[in-house]
């Protein structure tokens, strides 16, 4: 349910608001916003500020209330999830780059994952990340969304067709090829 509260008080871990006289509740500020994990809460209302809220749980034993703001907009992973479909193309920027991939910003202010395993069809030791610039706009395929879990996983090696099962393709079992490993390889499957 949705509630119109005043801020009575603001912590490092959140917002406290009035609900009614007398009655507190806690916007903790893991409910703050959708898309930023670790909000400051001072730079986000003012004490007396008027604040719309969601009324998430009612604890009559400890006789605490927690409410979340983030729940009173759209939810930016369930719209994105709805909007598009897997294997669909998307254009983003590289938000940031770490040792296990590439984030990229997606519409609506989140962030997709392009694993280190879906970069490339050649193995995880040989791929350069350092090829990937902060704020360089890429196209990637859609490979998972999963709004419960605010995660978008995207590929770039799924904008190409694997080369190893095109050679397979090209080539089927018992087909005489030229070239040493590939002969080698075929000889040794069952």
């Amino acid at each position: 349910m949705k509630v119109l509260c005043q801020i009575s008080n603001i912590t490092d871990y959140g917002l406290f608001a009035e609900i009614e006289e007398e009655i507190e509740g806690l916007v903790h500020i893991s409910e703050i916003d959708w898309t930023n994990n670790n909000p400051n809460p001072y730079k986000v209302a003012n004490v007396g500020e008027q604040i719309e809220v969601m009324i998430l749980d009612i604890d009559n034993d400890k006789r605490r209330v927690s409410l979340g703001m983030k729940q009173t907009k759209d939810n930016p992973w369930k719209k994105f999830a709805e909007a598009h479909d897997e294997g669909q193309k998307i254009k983003g920027k590289v938000k940031s780059i770490t040792d296990f991939g590439v984030f990229i910003e997606l519409e609506g202010g989140i962030d997709g994952l392009i694993h280190i395993s879906d970069i490339s069809w050649e193995s995880e030791d040989s791929i350069d990340l350092s090829t990937f610039k902060k704020s360089e706009e890429i196209e990637a395929i859609i490979i998972n969304a999963d709004p419960e879990k605010q995660r978008i996983s995207l590929g770039l090696k799924q904008l190409s067709g694997d080369p190893f099962q095109q050679y397979l393709s090209n080539n089927p079992k018992n087909t005489i090829v030229k070239g040493g490993f590939f002969k080698k390889l075929m000889k040794e499957m069952p």
